[in-house]
């Protein structure tokens, strides 16, 4: 059954989107039956899809809203004016409402996914955790590469809560006018203390970077001592969310202002398998297909599974008999900077190496039988190529 887990593991994680107490209690069956015989690795896997589970029946919208009648504020409405750079009257936010932001929660390992609904979990008790003069986590920082939904994460977590996002990329702040860039910040702090809402603060290494780079000098010191002291401002009154590509360029500083700092990584190969199948809809692919097209995307992106996505999609339109092995070597060749250097190299050059290298991978295990299907040979076919190629390795 192990070697069928991904999919299981995928049924769960469907079933428990809207639970009942018998599809919990047959998940909670299988976990107990895993870890018995010695599967821990798979049993926590469906424990923490129970434990986001249940998190998540406790955050009904009605709980979350009930919570931020605590909360001081005015409502923003869609004739709430933004404010905007003196210079240049750009505004310096958008505003969300939760109507418009993502219903579908992004796809995460496990553990990621329990941390994202304990953050969600805390603001579905605000008024519990104040009777005990407590309060939520007031910031988290979003971190990770380009591509892995850290800005769609923030906007669902905003989803979940309920409120409003303010959303300011930071870059769209700066200015080159002297003081104008912390007078801006200083304006969308103010804005979004007097409001309730969620800030968001995207592409937030654009000011935050290292206060002792030789390079930065003057303004940008004072821009940061701007921007510690509006995160500090906004500390109780509201909940804000930094995200970023390059977590190394923040400020130790700013680290400290952030209660949560959550990393996102790129998607393990059952993550990656299960962002295939729900980007390439409506197409079709069997289990084996999917399998290699997570192969060649392996230490990619979910941005670049979305891209192969409609990549496949034009392929299987315009050429209906088109191989996958085929679409997969000019997928390598015109889209380099998303597939291993050493993977591509050596599926454009030799199909030999090709079919060794995903035989001897030792994470998606291919098996003879799927790999003759994908390059159009029957298994004895291929059984030889392999044999002839062996016999070849010892001359």
């Amino acid at each position: 059954m192990l070697k069928y887990f991904s999919i299981v593991q995928a049924l769960s994680r469907s079933a428990l989107a809207m639970p009942n107490e018998a599809v919990t209690h047959q998940i909670r069956r299988l976990k107990e039956s895993l870890e018995k015989d010695g599967f821990t690795k798979e049993a926590k896997s469906l424990e923490a899809l129970l434990t986001a589970s249940e998190s998540s029946l406790e955050m009904s919208p009605s709980k979350i809203q009930r919570s931020f009648v605590v909360l001081k504020g005015e409502e923003i409405t869609p004739k709430t004016s933004i404010p905007v750079d003196k210079e240049t009257s750009t505004p310096l936010a958008e505003i969300f409402f939760p109507d418009d932001l993502p219903e579908k929660a992004p796809m995460f390992d496990g553990n990621i996914q329990l941390a994202i609904h304990s953050i969600v979990n805390e603001w579905s008790k605000f008024d519990q955790l104040l009777e005990i003069n407590a309060t939520p986590a007031s910031s988290c920082l979003i971190y990770g590469a380009p591509g892995t939904g850290k800005t769609h994460l923030a906007k669902w977590i905003a989803k979940q809560i309920g409120l409003p996002v303010v959303l300011a990329r930071l870059e769209g702040l700066m200015s080159s006018y002297l003081g104008t860039t912390s007078r801006n910040i200083g304006n969308l702090f103010t804005f979004a203390n007097r409001y309730k809402c969620i800030l968001l603060l995207d592409e937030f290494d654009a000011i935050a970077k290292l206060r002792n780079d030789p390079q930065e000098v003057g303004e940008v010191k004072r821009v940061v001592n701007t921007l510690l002291q509006s995160l500090d401002s906004r500390h109780e009154k509201g909940f804000t969310i930094g995200v970023t590509n390059h977590e190394s360029l923040l400020d130790p500083a700013i680290w400290r202002r952030f209660d949560i700092q959550v990393e996102i990584p790129k998607p393990s190969p059952e993550v990656m398998i299960q962002l295939l199948k729900n980007f390439i809809t409506p197409l079709e692919f069997n289990e084996s297909e999917i399998k290699f097209l997570a192969w060649c995307l392996d230490g990619s992106s979910g941005a670049d599974a979305e891209m192969l996505s409609k990549w496949l999609k034009r392929a299987f339109v315009l050429e209906r008999e088109s191989n996958i092995v085929e679409v997969m070597k000019q997928f390598a060749v015109l889209n380099s900077g998303r597939v291993d250097t050493k993977k591509r190299n050596v599926m454009v050059h030799s199909d030999e190496d090709f079919i060794n290298m995903l035989l001897n991978d030792k994470v998606y295990s291919f098996k003879q039988k799927d790999l003759a299907s994908l390059f159009g040979m029957t298994p004895s076919t291929l059984s030889k190529q392999l044999s002839k190629f062996k016999d070849s390795e010892k001359i």
